[in-house]
């Protein structure tokens, strides 16, 4: 068993591609298509979420959270190597 660049076995990551063919007909460039929006919907979903929880970090009151919050504001400001470039 060949682990991949995310933990996920080669054989796992064999599977799950032949299902999204399968599940398009065979049409494997349609199973590309279907798989890119369903990212593109993931990246935006997560950005929304960040974006939330940036905003519920800042509306935190300093003396509640006593500066507990300021190292992962910092790290949400920092570019997510996942995203895509606009």
């Amino acid at each position: 068993m060949t682990p991949t660049a995310n933990n996920v076995p080669a054989e796992e990551l064999e599977a799950s591609a032949n299902d999204a063919i399968a599940a398009c007909e065979g049409d494997a460039k349609a199973a590309v298509k279907v798989l890119l929006v369903a990212l593109d919907h993931a990246q935006t979903e997560l950005a929304a979420r960040e974006a939330e929880l940036t905003k519920l970090l800042l509306d935190l009151s300093k003396g509640y959270s006593r500066g507990r919050w300021e190292a992962l504001l910092t790290r949400l400001e920092q570019p997510h190597p996942s995203k895509r470039e606009a």
